[in-house]
């Protein structure tokens, strides 16, 4: 295989190079480390802990903010409440007492935002980093009779996806690129493109959706963007599942950032949507729930027999397989216009 790219580890070493790896056997482990699920569950009584952890790697802009926020929406995927917050910052050389508390203003406007504490951490300057990272571990609790997995979607469930694609991309690729979007899109569509990192949370489309019912899985689409998020939720399940690319929405500020940069809005960072695969009896009550609340809400496709395949209707009418993404259309901005 070689060496590995910017990104995400493959997802074939990931199965057979990490997840065989667990440590010491814990019957209190419901739910450990495995493809499509992003959080850890362990029984705690009537209750479960559901762990998280995540770092932003990608962008120089709003780490605090996006570090609270992707890990948030984790815990908010298995039905759980967010409550607890922990980081590491790893710092450059060089860096200063402004950055350090510029990153902790953003956290904590970010956490007190969903009503999460932040609770301890760890910070560092590190040799040979060019930028900072952080890296949020989040924990969240729910009643053992409302946590929801990844694995539990069947055929015939309705797939709704919350807001459009490549919501977080869009706003990193925008304030990271600035100059080279601005004399192509102007200013104005430019400064909506940064603010959709306001829309960067699904703590509030995931809490909606619990309290309609009917939910069989959650999972939000992050790195390899909403394609890879929809393989994700079909690869925990064991399912196939069927997309009909025409229901996707997409904001033209998305629309025009890819345009610009040559990148697929539908593999591109997604974090701000949720994807909900609901029992299609119950898939109604969730949108009507969702869209009272303001939150934009479609249903995208429909949950198959696996022998089915995991596809895509194209807004031409031709259908594709959909793959597991080799890597996030944000790294090959970054190393295009980087280096280029």
């Amino acid at each position: 295989m070689g060496f590995f790219r910017t990104g995400k580890i493959p997802t074939e070493v990931l199965v057979h190079k990490v997840f065989r790896y667990t440590g010491a056997r814990d019957r209190s482990v419901i739910l450990g480390s495995s493809i499509g699920e992003d959080a850890a569950l362990v029984s705690l009584g009537k209750d479960v802990l559901v762990l998280t952890t995540d770092p932003v790697t990608g962008t120089a802009s709003d780490i605090g903010w996006l570090a609270v926020h992707v890990n948030a929406n984790d815990v908010a995927c298995r039905g759980a409440s967010p409550r607890w917050f922990l980081c590491d910052l790893l710092l450059p050389e060089k860096s200063n007492a402004a950055l350090v508390e510029g990153i902790m203003k953003q956290i904590d406007d970010a956490a007190r935002r969903i009503g999460v504490a932040v609770v301890g951490g760890h910070s560092e300057v590190t040799t040979g980093l060019k930028r900072p990272i952080v890296v949020g571990y989040m924990v969240g609790v729910v009643s053992k009779k409302r946590y929801v997995t990844s694995h539990a979607m069947r055929p015939g469930d309705k797939i709704i996806m919350t807001k459009t694609a490549g919501i977080e991309g869009t706003a990193v690729l925008a304030a990271d690129f600035a100059n080279q979007l601005r004399p192509n899109i102007g200013g104005k569509l430019l400064s909506r493109a940064k603010r959709l990192r306001s829309l960067i949370s699904v703590v509030e489309d995931a809490q909606i959706a619990m309290a309609v019912g009917g939910v069989r899985a959650m999972h939000d689409p992050t790195e390899g963007g909403l394609l890879q998020g929809v393989w994700e939720l079909a690869e925990a399940s064991g399912v196939g599942i069927l997309i009909d690319q025409s229901r996707i929405p997409v904001r033209p500020e998305t629309r025009q950032v890819c345009s610009v940069l040559r990148v697929d809005p539908l593999r591109l960072l997604s974090s701000g949507c949720l994807l909900i695969a609901a029992n299609r009896r119950r898939s109604n009550g969730i949108l009507r729930r969702l869209r009272k609340h303001g939150i934009q809400a479609n249903v995208i496709g429909t949950a198959t027999p696996r022998g089915e395949g995991r596809r895509l209707v194209k807004i031409d009418g031709a259908v594709k397989e959909i793959k597991p993404s080799e890597r996030d259309e944000l790294y090959r901005a970054i190393e295009s216009y980087r280096t280029g």
